[in-house]
């Protein structure tokens, strides 16, 4: 499975890089778990919320281009086959 970051997620007080391969867990929230575990705790307050039960406010996360909020959330289930990409939220003015 690629996983893709984008934008400060990809500095080295998150991830570090801008993708990396890794055998596909069972699930986004899985995955996260996995991701928080390798990049630590400044990567998992970006990836889920502060109780740590949904994803963070501040991401949005996809799954071969579609946002997991239309598909099962935290709970959607990933292959060996996707991309998953993740964004930080973006705002301005």
């Amino acid at each position: 499975m690629t996983v893709k970051f984008f934008a400060y997620l990809r500095d080295s007080g998150y991830a570090g890089c801008k993708e990396l391969q890794m055998p596909a867990p069972d699930t986004v929230r899985t995955l996260g778990e996995q991701l928080s575990h390798r990049f630590g705790p400044k990567f998992r307050g970006e990836f889920f919320s502060p109780a740590g039960d949904q994803l963070g406010e501040r991401i949005i996360v996809m799954v071969n281009g579609r946002r997991v909020e239309f598909l099962d959330g935290a709970d959607t289930p990933l292959r060996e086959t996707d991309t998953v990409q993740i964004f930080p939220v973006v705002a301005g003015g």
